[in-house]
């Protein structure tokens, strides 16, 4: 059993990803290093089961080594520990001062040590670190006797400030640590986007929404705090494309909310945000200006590419379209000095070095023309726009496929590029942020790719979920779960049969089973010891399962081959525990045993009860095929 103080060292070379010395985990933990090595021992004899290491090295520190999987499940078994009270380390603890600190006007070191649970000393240690990064946002304390100490400082920086500590976004989720805005009023703002951008028919990638929705939560915090933003703080090439639509969410948020939004906040949210809107029905970009200094500087940076490696990228509509909206995301957070961090970038730089490459041209020739300077985060999205251009064939008709992404609209065109290249029976009907699921499930599709885990309710089709999208291993786990899914249409075709799918009237258990099993046997399908068998296996264990559904079954060794009848009552009965009103009566012939695994997906249908009711609602043998998914 770990501690939280295990988890902790845990977490910190997870999130480090290199070598950390015992002396920078010991100011962490606040404890000694002969405390951490005790620490480190500890937990290698508890990740030994799970095929993980705390490697360490002499002079160079420790380091968390093993399968990516393994390491993920630890990374999250960790994690637990910090679900109820937030991290007591020293940086937890600058942190909880520095929002605390946000949300208030002057607050004393009384204040702050009964508000945070912590001693007066331990506030006052903290401050010097507080006071350090305060310094690397041009920002100060105040402090006013008597009433204690206030942040102060431009307000851009202040809001820089915030999204680092208060309203932290994480790619796919968002952490807010504000006072000023309730949990109910989050998700208020959050709807109101939505809504917003599902009118417009716009869609956004999950960490492009966190972006937005962290700006305009601290918009109006900020707001509400009387911290208002002079319009010449922002120029007029700001007002892209995406201003229209802050504006029009700003406006009704503020109507919502009873806060003022004007016009300069709207200006901040869009150059801040840096955002851009694509059509999930077109995935073209939203803009009516298509020949502005981007679209000719796109044109000329390909023709130097061409010129350069003899790569022509010029006639690739999709490639430009992304490329250039994604610029214009790039120019515009480098105005505002706004850093995106790139969750690929690791495993990027890794798998496309030719493409990286080009984009390192593209981004040369951005710096000379327009005086933007890309980091390595930004050179890696671009990355990515090339290597789905470089991957990128003719679609081909076949298995209809759609792909819930949550890194981003670049990342998912190289993964849907990856596996039209690789699976010739293919056809990608749309990639999607995790968001948008409900609009995706309303395509005609045989599979989703998912790099998320998906609620599966209202899933119906076969999820494949990827770990490592520039990993090729995907291909063979895509044909196994199609393989997997035609011995399952195969088996379903070949133990259902349309004279076993009969209405029954009954009482009792036992006698719904002895009017389905005489149905099937006047078909000739079973026989009078089969019925039997299922009677006395009934009285070992009832099978009632919830949902309405009993399964009722038995395994026999005579010329009977595998059947199942499925038997639906006028009215429903008390099993046992349960009440029944759909039979699943399953026959196998030990022989037959290659139709077993037929258990799991019986049950994973009857997992629904929609599924249940609707069968029996309709009473129709195509019907069960069709919500079977084996029609």
């Amino acid at each position: 059993m770990i501690s939280r103080k295990h988890a902790m060292i845990i977490q910190y070379l997870t999130d480090k990803d290199t070598y950390v010395t015992a002396d920078e985990l010991s100011l962490r933990l606040e404890v000694s290093v002969r405390t951490i090595k005790r620490y480190v021992q500890d937990l290698n004899y508890f990740l030994y089961e799970y095929g993980v290491e705390i490697a360490s090295v002499k002079g160079v520190g420790y380091k968390l080594q093993g399968p990516a999987k393994e390491l993920r499940r630890i990374g999250e078994e960790a994690a637990k520990y910090f679900e109820g009270p937030l991290d007591d380390s020293s940086e937890g603890r600058i942190s909880k001062i520095i929002c605390a600190l946000l949300d208030r006007s002057y607050t004393s070191a009384e204040e702050l040590s009964d508000m945070l649970n912590l001693s007066i000393a331990s506030v006052n240690k903290c401050m010097a670190s507080v006071k350090r990064i305060l310094r690397e946002y041009d920002l100060r304390l105040a402090a006013k006797p008597f009433y204690g100490s206030k942040i102060v400082g431009e307000e851009l920086q202040l809001r820089a400030l915030m999204l680092h500590y208060a309203v932290k976004s994480d790619g796919d989720r968002l952490e807010v640590k504000l006072d000023t805005i309730s949990e109910q009023e989050i998700k208020t703002i959050e709807e109101i986007i939505t809504e917003a951008l599902i009118a417009r028919s716009i869609i956004l990638a999950d960490k492009d929404f966190n972006e937005l929705l962290a700006r305009i939560l601290i918009s109006v915090a900020r707001v509400r705090k009387n911290g208002g933003l002079e319009k010449s703080k922002f120029q007029e090439d700001y007002r892209l494309h995406n201003y229209y639509l802050i504006q029009d969410i700003l406006t009704r948020i503020g109507r919502k909310l009873a806060v003022p939004m004007d016009e300069n906040e709207a200006l901040y949210v869009s150059s801040s945000s840096g955002i851009v809107l694509y059509d999930y029905n077109t995935r073209m970009k939203l803009t009516a200006d298509t020949q502005d200094t981007i679209n000719r500087f796109v044109e000329e940076a390909l023709t130097e590419v061409s010129l350069a490696t003899g790569l022509d990228f010029r006639g690739d509509v999709n490639f430009i379209n992304a490329l250039t909206m994604h610029l214009r995301i790039s120019i515009n957070r480098f105005k505002a000095g706004i850093n995106a961090k790139n969750p690929l970038l690791k495993q990027i730089k890794a798998q496309f070095p030719m493409e990286t490459s080009l984009a390192a041209l593209v981004a040369k020739k951005l710096q000379e023309e327009f005086a933007v300077v890309l980091d390595e985060d930004e050179l890696g999205f671009i990355t990515m726009h090339f290597g789905a251009a470089v991957e990128r064939k003719k679609s081909a008709s076949g298995k209809k496929v759609c792909i819930i992404c949550h890194y981003g609209i670049g990342t998912s065109q190289l993964l849907a590029e990856k596996l039209k290249q690789r699976i010739s029976d293919i056809h990608i009907v749309g990639t999607y942020p995790a968001r948008y699921l409900d609009i995706a499930l309303k395509a005609d599709i045989d599979l989703i790719v998912s790099t998320i885990k998906l609620d599966q309710k209202d899933v119906k089709v076969p999820v494949l979920y990827i770990e490592n999208v520039f990993s090729d291993e995907i291909v063979n786990e895509f044909h196994q779960v199609f393989q997997e899914q035609e011995e399952r249409k195969k088996i379903f075709r070949t133990v259902f049969h349309r004279e076993a799918f009969v209405r029954i009237a009954a009482e009792t258990p036992e006698e719904a089973i002895r009017n389905l099993g005489r149905a099937m046997q006047a078909k000739g399908l079973i026989n009078e010891e089969i019925i039997t068998m299922v009677l006395e296996r009934e009285t070992m264990s009832s099978t009632d399962i919830g949902n309405l559904v009993a399964i009722p079954h038995t395994i026999s060794e005579g010329a009977c081959p595998s059947v199942i009848g499925v038997g639906v009552l006028e009215k429903p009965i008390l099993w046992r525990k349960e009440e029944v009103q759909l039979i699943f009566m399953v026959c196998f012939n030990r022989k037959e045993s290659h139709n077993f695994p037929l258990f799991k997906h019986l049950y994973s249908f009857i997992r629904d009860e929609g599924n249940v009711r609707r069968v029996i609602k309709t009473f129709g043998f195509e019907k069960l095929l069709e919500l079977l998914d084996v029609k």
